[in-house]
């Protein structure tokens, strides 16, 4: 009988971090109820430490990254864009940056990984975000929209996406399979506070990053901005000023 190799530790390594992810969840959610909890203080990977993590990615990667905070009930999350372009577009969403006049009918591809506020586990998964002028004048100002994939499916990202995974490892961050994360959980029951929230089955997902599906689509309207709107940079990009 032949040995399977490395396919079969690489199954055995993957098993094993979705057993500590649930046992996480069980612990953060008592019988896998889930509730509406406050994210833990201090979180399980804090601010400074992804702030460092996003100037060593765009060291060792041609990438920005953009590091966005969590609120009270979600996980942090960093958007790594495939390209330099500044501002990006993450960036103006949030209003720290204003939108150039060429940012109409731009599109841009991240590689957005989720980090959950209870133990060091990670997410990572395409997402493309692209702009328009709202009510056809740039005046008006614009309306981005964000539209997730089901993981990552560009294969252009590939040489990003091993990038990012070995630092994530050195950063002792677990990375965990976006499509095993969001699978139900049968016997964490449909009928709770996130079916009735979210109408989203219970998962490993809304245990341990936040209730509302990573697979959503969003759109805002960002209005041209005024100097007194601004923000100051991102953390994560005071550093390269």
């Amino acid at each position: 009988m032949g040995s399977c190799g490395a396919t079969c530790g690489i199954t055995k390594e993957r098993a094993n971090d979705l057993a500590r992810a649930r046992a996480t969840a069980e612990r953060v959610h008592p019988g896998l109820v889930w509730s509406r909890a406050t994210v833990p203080d201090p979180r399980a990977v804090s601010h400074d430490a992804l702030v460092s993590l996003a100037s060593k990615l765009e060291t060792l990667l041609p990438v920005r990254v953009y590091v966005r905070e969590g609120d009270a009930s979600g996980c942090d999350w960093l958007y790594v864009l495939a390209g330099f372009r500044t501002p990006c577009l993450a960036e103006i969403v949030d209003e720290v940056a204003p939108f150039p006049d060429d940012c109409v009918a731009l599109r841009e591809t991240y590689v957005r990984i989720a980090v959950s506020p209870h133990d060091r586990f990670a997410v990572l998964q395409e997402v493309v975000v692209s702009c328009e002028s709202a009510e056809g004048e740039l005046d008006e100002g614009v309306v981005v929209v964000t539209e997730p994939q089901a993981g990552v499916v560009d294969r252009r990202l590939q040489h990003i996406v091993k990038g990012l995974q070995g630092a994530l490892r050195k950063a002792r961050l677990v990375v965990l399979d976006l499509s095993a994360v969001l699978s139900p959980i049968p016997e964490a029951g449909a009928s709770n506070e996130l079916t009735a929230a979210f109408d989203e089955p219970p998962s490993l997902w809304s245990f341990l990053f936040e209730g509302g599906s990573p697979m959503a689509t969003s759109a805002c309207r960002v209005e041209r901005a005024r100097p007194h709107m601004m923000q100051e940079p991102p953390l994560a990009h005071r550093h390269a000023q």
